[in-house]
């Protein structure tokens, strides 16, 4: 089995029985917790069971199902792994402090907010393919102390930090967001598709300049914006600029030398907005499935054929289940398969199914269709002839399968003549011929009507039973 702080991964050697499905209860060992239950496919053998609770001791069994019936099951323990809180260590960004160099800030406090930096990076695991931080400090103009790709190795950022200049000015932080996004946050400078994009804003006191619509508009370029005000600041600007909710994005302190009080709590939040924007730009990546068809429908049974999802998928979930309710059933596709045929399906219902695409780290958008199965057109079975006189018989017969509307009669004279008809109630299985020719061999059917047209006939074992000679 695999194991993860939300999922168990299981596997079984299949049922050497001919069998309908399996079905594997989930029972966590905790009080209070409910146990569930999920139904699957007879070729499934391999099962993913998602959003359990970390830390949880499960017990779970698979039986092998016959309709209703169940085997004795198989049962395993295992537990989930625990949550870990992870500070920096695994993420994927582009980050960008963008630090207040203005006058109000002084040399002094400046070097304090040097020092504030260096615990702030070394949080992160810098290289091309993890973190790469870029330094921008402002005052009237901003200006790039390093872009993105400049450094690959923790020790140079903080070199780098602890050297770079303070530079002096006014206070223009929508000018300076503008330059992020305009100048900083670009392909050439180092920027990266796919990654989480985040600024920091260090300032101690009030923009000189309009700063709403340049922080939208970096908002609105998936930058996720957090604000530490220091001293003067004033909170309702750095809110305005700042993504919400403010409590996890927006940080003041009294003085420059509070810094090591909200260090751990800033960069706890910024790495798990970084791991969520992450999750959200996997979603992107997990391309669905596209293109569902179903075919070669019957009575118990459809086809379900869809076109590929994205190169790295592993398996197709094939989740279905009676549209207006019922007990959902999945079935696991190992790719590049792309059909199964669902079996052991109830007549003339229709089916929600859902194609959902399995990636290592996650899964795609679910591809949803409805299908229905055709009425089940059968034949009355075990057709009899009884108590022949010179001019009636009696014709009995076993109900055919399905929703039987009528019962439709046919006789007709072997050596000629004009077949006749009757029809019987659906609740009816015999009836009496009468009027018929003495000493006369008939052909006799009997055939079941359905909503949806005719099922088989059926004639009885002896085909021409033959009416008495009258004396």
């Amino acid at each position: 089995s695999q194991i993860s702080s939300r999922s168990i991964k299981i596997t079984w050697d299949p049922s050497p029985s001919d069998i309908t499905g399996y079905k594997v209860d989930i029972i966590p060992m905790k009080a209070d917790a409910k146990q569930f239950s999920m139904n699957v496919g007879p070729q499934t053998t391999a099962f993913n069971i998602k959003d359990l609770s970390a830390d949880t001791e499960y017990q779970i069994n698979v039986h092998a199902m016959k309709g209703l019936t169940s085997s004795e099951p198989v049962s395993i323990m295992e537990k989930t792994q625990p949550v870990k809180v992870r500070v920096g260590i695994d993420v994927k960004a582009d980050i960008v402090l963008l630090v207040d160099g203005s006058y109000s800030i002084g040399i002094a406090n400046f070097a304090k907010v040097k020092a504030f930096l260096e615990v702030l990076v070394k949080s992160f695991e810098i290289s091309p393919e993890k973190v790469q931080i870029s330094l921008v400090q402002y005052s009237r103009d901003p200006y790039t102390e390093f872009p993105l790709n400049r450094y690959n190795r923790i020790d140079d950022v903080i070199q780098a930090i602890n050297t770079f200049p303070y530079r002096g000015g006014s206070t223009n932080t929508g000018k300076a967001m503008t330059y992020v996004r305009e100048k900083v946050l670009i392909p050439s400078r180092g920027a990266r598709p796919n990654v989480a994009r985040v600024m920091i804003l260090i300032t101690d006191g009030k923009s000189s300049d309009a700063f709403k619509d340049p922080a939208i508009k970096l908002r609105n370029t998936n930058v996720e914006i957090f604000a530490v005000g220091i001293k003067d600041a004033v909170r309702s600007e750095l809110e305005a600029i700042a993504n919400t909710p403010a409590e996890t994005h927006v940080y003041t302190v009294e003085d420059f030398d509070a810094f090591q009080k909200i260090s751990f709590e800033l960069t706890q939040s910024v790495c798990l907005q970084i791991e969520q924007e992450l999750e959200v730009i996997k979603r992107k990546a997990h391309l669905p499935a596209r293109n569902l068809e179903f075919s070669e429908v019957t009575s118990n049974s459809f086809k379900v054929t869809w076109s590929p999802a994205g190169e790295n998928v592993l398996f197709y979930l094939i989740k279905y289940k009676e549209a207006l309710g019922g007990e959902e059933v999945s079935v696991s596709v190992r790719a590049p398969v792309t059909n199964t045929v669902l079996s052991n399906l109830l007549p003339k219902t229709t089916y929600s199914v859902s194609v959902i695409a399995e990636y290592e780290d996650g899964d795609g958008p679910s591809l949803d269709g409805n299908e229905t199965t055709l009425e089940v057109l059968g034949r009355p079975r075990d057709l009899t002839v009884s108590d022949a006189t010179t001019s009636s018989l009696k014709l009995s017969w076993n109900s055919a399968p399905g929703k039987v509307q009528q019962y439709l009669v046919t006789y007709t004279p072997v050596i000629g003549g004009e077949p006749k008809e009757i029809t019987v109630r659906e609740d009816t299985t015999s009836t009496a011929l009468t009027n018929l020719e003495p000493g006369t061999k008939y052909d006799l059917s009997v055939t079941a009507l359905y909503a949806s047209g005719a099922g088989e006939n059926k004639s009885p074992s002896e085909r021409n039973p033959k009416v008495a000679n009258s004396n």
